[in-house]
């Protein structure tokens, strides 16, 4: 009886410790389980929050290289109607000095039926270009107005697409978490920043003040012009360049064409113009000493021309305008705006998208935040099982601020001109901030600061 009774005592007392080893590891899993569970979704849910604000600051990224882009388009196509202008004044500038050069000596036995004839064959080629020349330059400013056109569409789209997408981007990365504009006003202000006031769209009468963007931007235009644009203008040599003492004698010819300012409340114009004349002197002495004396111009051939009926040469432009022509052979520059041409219906510079006084000598955007969350019970831990009673489950200790899990992340757009390829490295080696003419914006994620994180936590313990 006393064996029988010892031996049920001792399998009694095992039992009861196994059990007690037995919670302890069913514990202790749970607890590991918890764990992995909670490092796997506050893992996966940065994640998420980290390429969306990536997305949404590569949106603005590529909403300012888009910008880039067609502010180069729009300045190559200027450039383009200051060519087209350009060879209109020059065609009319052959045609009359082939119709002065026939009236002047086409008298002249053989000489003059070959003057004839470059007279006829330079009008006829004349007259077949001007019209030719005065579609491109419609078709010029038609491209003009499409460029400012699509800057306006593309910037709204960006800027109400950045947040729509944004919820896209959180269901791809993990169709339990989510964007609550609740706990996002900083997501809302910061895209507001971006594309309103980090940029501006900029127009002629919008450049009063501290804003000098418009001018920037002709200036730009200006100085993109290409040789025979800018100034084509050189004195010719030998024999139309010569001298025999006492006599000199010098042929010049000037032309350029410029962007005329018609006032803040006109659009601007393209003007022209060329001149060819020939400029005699003579040496001779007086009391006032030796010197070349006389000058004496013989214009030879003229022509200029706008790219509408905004401006008029003869008032328009000074001394140093189309390549010195009224320095250089004044009475010719004369005869040109006395019989200036009009061709085309030229809009003038077109309102432009660039950056804002705001963003002066800067070269990235402020931080965009964007906080993304997820509920406790979607975070699936042994809490939302009902196979075992709270006394025992870990998961009632893991409690989540505002009863989910929560994360934050920044980003922005930044501009940095590529040093490893020679072809865009700066000539000068000068660093170049941010602007909207060279399509150089990239995104990076950055580092939140303590107020955003401040903000976060607020707005979750309220929500």
């Amino acid at each position: 009886m006393n064996l029988i009774s010892t031996r049920f005592k001792q399998r009694g007392q095992a039992m009861a410790l196994s059990l007690m080893l037995m919670s302890l590891a069913l514990m202790t899993v749970m607890y590991s389980f918890n764990t992995s569970k909670l490092n796997l979704n506050g893992t996966k849910l940065q994640n998420t929050a980290d390429n969306t604000a990536y997305s949404v600051a590569t949106f603005a990224a590529r909403d300012f290289n888009f910008k880039a882009y067609t502010n180069r388009a729009s300045v190559a196509n200027q450039v383009a109607i200051a060519q087209m202008v350009g060879l209109s004044s020059w065609f009319n500038m052959t045609d009359r000095f082939a119709q002065n050069a026939c009236n002047t000596l086409c008298w002249v036995p053989y000489l003059g039926q070959v003057l004839s004839g470059i007279k006829s064959a330079v009008g006829t080629i004349n007259q077949v270009a001007q019209p030719v020349l005065e579609g491109m330059i419609f078709l010029e400013d038609k491209m003009l107005w499409a460029l400012s056109s699509s800057q306006q569409v593309i910037h709204y789209a960006g800027l109400t697409s950045s947040v729509a997408s944004a919820g896209d981007v959180v269901k791809a990365n993990d169709p339990n978490a989510k964007l609550d504009l609740m706990q996002n006003p900083q997501l809302l202000g910061d895209v507001r920043d971006v594309w309103m006031k980090f940029q501006n769209r900029h127009s002629r009468q919008a450049n009063s003040g501290k804003s000098t963007q418009f001018s920037d931007f002709i200036g730009v235009t200006l100085n993109s012009r290409d040789s025979f644009s800018e100034k084509r203008s050189y004195k010719l040599g030998f024999p139309w360049s010569l001298t025999a003492f006492p006599l000199r004698w010098k042929t010049y010819k000037t032309g350029g064409s410029d962007l005329i300012s018609n006032g803040e409340n006109e659009a601007e114009t393209w003007t022209s113009m060329d001149t060819i004349s020939f400029h005699l002197s003579k040496f001779r002495c007086s009391w006032s000493g030796c010197r070349w004396r006389g000058f004496r111009e013989i214009p030879l051939g003229w022509g200029a021309t706008t790219s509408d009926d905004r401006a008029d040469i003869w008032s328009a432009g000074n001394r140093s305008s189309w390549g010195e022509s009224r320095k250089r052979n004044g009475t010719a520059a004369k005869y040109a705006a006395y019989n200036q041409e009009t061709h085309g219906d030229y809009g003038g510079v077109r309102p432009f998208y660039g950056l804002s006084n705001d963003a002066y000598k800067k070269s990235q955007t402020d931080n965009i935040a964007i906080v993304v969350s997820k509920s406790r019970d979607k975070v699936r831990t042994t809490d939302t099982a009902t196979l075992v009673g709270k006394g025992i489950d870990p998961a009632v200790d893991e409690e989540m601020l505002g009863d989910r899990m929560t994360a934050l992340s920044t980003a922005q757009a930044y501009y940095s001109r590529p040093r490893d390829l020679s072809a865009w490295v700066r000539a000068d080696g000068r660093h170049e901030y941010g602007n909207l003419y060279n399509p150089f914006w990239q995104t990076r994620l950055t580092d939140s600061s303590n107020g955003e994180r401040s903000i976060v936590l607020a707005l979750t313990r309220m929500l």
